[in-house]
């Protein structure tokens, strides 16, 4: 099976000749690199974690170019058909279900968001960076009434022998029951002030032989921020023996293994 971090939280799983895509994003800082939106639609099926903006509101411009279906929570649904992408383009899912497409086998699980530190909140608030990138702020600040998170999703991806624990958000929802010792979790660095010490709860909890992160780049200031990784992998190497950890470059395919 194949990787393809496109940035953000956008990424694509290749097996077979299969692709399906996960959160289409298109970074709305223009240093970063910009995927293509025909690109992203031929990789066919989309599966959204959770409706907040820099998960879905791109998701139409994709449907446009040719992408979808879309699987998404019910009120992900209703934000799209509100967008203009038709109820027949959509699959609305729920935790419980099993979704086979091609050589893929999806089992929907429930998720949680990651909840928003003080200090982070007070850095980001308090910093030079709200007046460079005051344009952003008012539109994300728009957008963000409208582009609820709703039902936060978590899928377990498997193919070519391999279970991949797929997050968007980093967090895990106490009551669902999560695989154990995945080949591959999916980490979604963003958001908290305590990341490394944050995200060493969730990798206990799921025991992944590999961490791949995403999400840990500047793609919507001043909101989000360049987050350095060093110290999730230094405290990873000392906590758990043998996990790899992989940091993607945007747009190179990288074999599991």
């Amino acid at each position: 099976m194949e990787v393809k971090w496109y940035g953000t939280a956008t990424l694509a799983y290749s097996a077979e000749g299969k692709t399906i895509l996960f959160d289409p994003f298109l970074p709305m800082n223009l240093k970063l690199p910009q995927p293509e939106l025909n690109e992203l639609a031929a990789c066919g099926d989309i599966f959204i974690t959770h409706g907040h903006f820099d998960h879905l509101i791109d998701v139409p411009k994709v449907v446009a170019s040719g992408g979808g279906p879309v699987f998404c929570s019910k009120t992900a649904a209703e934000t799209l058909i509100r967008e203009g992408v038709k109820e027949s383009n959509i699959i609305v899912v729920k935790p419980g279900d099993l979704i086979e497409r091609g050589p893929f086998r999806i089992t929907v699980l429930r998720g949680k968001h990651i909840r928003f530190d003080l200090k982070l909140i007070m850095q980001t608030l308090f910093n030079r960076r709200v007046i460079m990138h005051r344009h952003n702020l008012k539109l994300m600040l728009r957008e963000s009434r409208r582009y609820p998170a709703g039902e936060v999703l978590v899928y377990l991806i498997e193919a070519e022998g391999k279970r991949i624990l797929h997050l968007g958000s980093l967090n895990l929802d106490e009551t669902e029951r999560y695989p154990i010792t995945v080949d591959v979790l999916t980490v979604p660095y963003q958001g908290r002030s305590d990341l490394p010490s944050y995200a060493l709860k969730i990798m206990r909890r799921v025991q992944p032989q590999i961490a791949y992160l995403h999400h840990f780049d500047d793609s919507f200031p001043p909101v989000s921020s360049p987050v350095d990784v060093q110290p999730f992998i230094s405290s990873t190497k000392k906590q758990f023996t043998g996990l790899r950890v992989i940091i993607p470059e945007a747009f190179k395919s990288l074999s599991l293994p």
